[in-house]
């Protein structure tokens, strides 16, 4: 049933976020963001602060590998040796000096509302037209408040409306309320301190990069009549404009009062997309408000959403680097566009990594010393790498798993040029990786001599294994979407045979009575956050109990084996993953558990998601809580 405008702004104004108490914590603030900029809202009123976020504002420059030590044969060597201090001095130390400068995203200013004494009274974040509103107390008066980040535009607007004599004291926008350690980092690498200025009637922030390039913050106060303030922030970077202070300006000068109606259209629009209704009013409104987030941080034409999306810690340097993680972080954030009916919002996905094949065709003939598509985990929007676990870095799932998202929107799309200019590309490059790799037994059948399994042992070099089953199941949809492309384009050809090839010879998953091993040395013996081993369960689906008794009995074990060994070890991510597994498996009871304890444990007041379980609810021996 497809529900009415009227009835979408009340489901929506049910499972508005409301704040009865002051944010004092940066990530329990309130999230506004298009995509391009993001501006969370906290503090207690004196001063109200709001952390600004631009997603291309990054330090690029690369520590690159030697080659002629950051090379596959010389990691078999060093595993075989078995000395795994040398491993990662070899593979990581020697690539990442963090007093050189390695990408990362930048710590963006804060700006901060100054009303002299104030209280914080109440506020309210409003889905339906992503818009927060609040009130302030003073001794010579209330203040309302109203904000939002425009849809279209790098805007945010504040309006403020006075009731008495309370006034807005002053405006401020800086890089002051980083901590000693950030500023530090910045110093070494060569950031000078950023400019300020005044023109037309505006204040500006200019920061420019040691290696290329800029941002700057635009600000405007203007009074609304006898009794207001509107301040518009303009946030505009050399990726924007050539000129990026005279873009800022400029987008501040061309704000008028029809700002508003278009944005308010845009998420209009966004919401007659699809809904949900559950019986549990705790879980439909995580679902209602994790879509007003997607909204918020992904959009065509931008760039995909990072570790923080557009939310960075505020006053640090971004943890993990903000950057995009292919192990896991940028797949599951992706997830919802598809069945949720918003498949534009993963045209930057593809758009970015695109553009990053070249790179990873020079990488994989670098370090592997053949054709194929490869990348490291964690990297930058340019593909530039940012180095830490040898095992994930190292990991031929990187590229493979971001394909299955190109898979996903041919079969969501049916678009036909895109699963041959996009989504072909990507997987048989992934693929071509993988038949470098292989090597047949006496059998003839296919294994993967050296692999590593996600997080599996925290990077130790004693996990590494042949035939983790995440690879292996990788290979399999691989192989069969790429047949399935074959059939539907009409391909043949040497290349073609060979997919079917690999197919027929590949060895089975790793296995035993316990269901699906880690790899064929490592049964789940602990307790793990990564689900990479039942990754044929979900998401890639290539092993579902609609195959029969013995998948259905496969897949009853994995799990049931796998909630055996306990969630200790599980951080934030791993529990809604969870839920989907149980759902595969047709445990409707499981799966509604696994999210009950992510919304008990996992998430802020504002639904931010933190990695530990800080409460201390017991699902977790994590307690700390950087947000992703």
């Amino acid at each position: 049933m497809r529900l009415t405008d009227e009835q979408i702004a009340a489901t929506l104004a049910q499972h508005d976020l409301v704040w009865d108490a002051p944010p004092i914590k940066w990530n329990t603030g309130i999230p506004l963001a298009n995509g391009r900029i993001g501006a969370m809202i906290w503090g207690d009123g004196a001063p109200l602060k709001i952390t600004l976020d631009k997603y291309d504002c990054w330090e690029l420059r690369e520590q690159r590998a030697d080659p002629e030590i950051y090379n596959y044969q010389n990691l078999r060597r060093l595993i075989a040796e078995g000395d795994d201090d040398e491993t990662r001095r070899q593979m990581v130390d020697m690539w990442r000096v963090d007093e050189l400068p390695h990408p990362t995203r930048l710590p963006m200013p804060r700006l901060e509302l100054d009303f002299g004494y104030c209280e914080f009274a109440d506020a309210r974040l409003r889905l339906h037209d992503a818009t927060a509103e609040g009130t302030l107390t003073t001794e010579k008066g209330g203040i309302a408040w109203r904000a939002y980040v425009h849809a279209e535009r790098n805007l945010l607007v504040f309006d403020l409306a006075y009731d008495g004599s309370a006034q807005l004291a002053g405006v401020r926008c800086s890089l002051d309320h980083l901590e000693d350690e950030a500023k530090q980092t910045l110093r070494d690498w060569d950031y000078d301190e950023p400019e300020t200025g005044e023109q037309d009637g505006c204040e500006w922030l200019r920061q420019r990069y040691p290696g290329g390039g800029e941002y700057v913050v635009a600000w405007r106060r203007r009074l609304t009549g006898s009794h207001g303030h509107r301040i518009t922030i303009a946030i505009v970077s050399h990726r924007d404009s050539d000129d990026p202070l005279a873009a800022a300006l400029q987008t501040l000068h061309d704000t008028d009062d029809a700002v508003q109606e278009a944005h308010a259209d845009w998420w209009r629009e966004y919401w007659r997309r699809s809904s949900l209704s559950i019986p549990n009013s705790r879980l439909e409104a995580l679902w209602w408000i994790e879509m007003y987030k997607l909204g918020c941080s992904s959009r065509p034409r931008s760039l995909p959403i990072t570790l923080q999306g557009l939310w960075t810690a505020d006053g640090v340097m971004p943890p993990w680097s903000g950057d995009y993680h292919l192990d896991m972080n940028v797949q599951e954030s992706y997830w919802p566009i598809y069945a949720a009916n918003r498949l534009d919002l993963g045209e930057c996905l593809y758009e970015t990594f695109d553009d990053c094949v070249p790179w990873w065709e020079e990488r994989c003939r670098e370090f592997f010393g053949f054709e194929g598509l490869w990348s490291g985990c964690a990297i930058a929007p340019n593909g530039a790498r940012v180095y830490g676990y040898h095992g994930v870095e190292y990991w031929p799932g990187n590229v493979a798993w971001l394909a299955h998202h190109y898979w996903l929107h041919w079969r969501y799309s049916r678009d036909e040029g895109f699963l041959r200019a996009q989504a072909l590309p990507m997987m048989s490059g992934a693929l071509r990786t993988y038949r470098n790799l292989l090597e047949p037994d006496d059998d003839g059948r296919l294994h993967l001599p050296l692999g590593y399994a996600p997080e599996w042992g925290e990077g130790s070099g004693a996990r590494y294994a042949p035939d983790p089953a995440s690879d292996i199941a990788l290979i399999r949809w691989l192989c069969e979407a790429l047949a399935e492309t074959a059939e539907t384009l009409g391909l043949t050809g040497a290349e073609v045979d060979g997919w079917a090839e690999t197919l027929a010879d590949l060895t089975d998953y790793p296995q035993g009575g316990e269901g699906l091993w880690v790899t064929s040395r490592d049964s789940l013996w602990e307790s793990h956050r990564h689900h990479s081993h039942l990754m044929a369960i979900h998401p890639l689906g290539v092993l579902n109990i609609e195959q029969g008794d013995e998948e259905r009995s496969l897949i009853a074990r994995s799990i049931n084996h796998c909630t055996q060994m306990g969630t200790g070890r599980w951080t934030g991510w791993a529990f809604p993953w969870g839920s989907l597994l149980a759902s595969r498996a047709g445990y409707g009871n499981m799966a509604w558990d696994m999210l009950r304890r992510y919304v008990d444990a996992f998430i802020t007041p504002n639904t931010m998601h933190v990695n530990g379980d800080p409460r201390r609810f017991g699902h977790s021996y994590a307690a700390y809580e950087p947000t992703t």
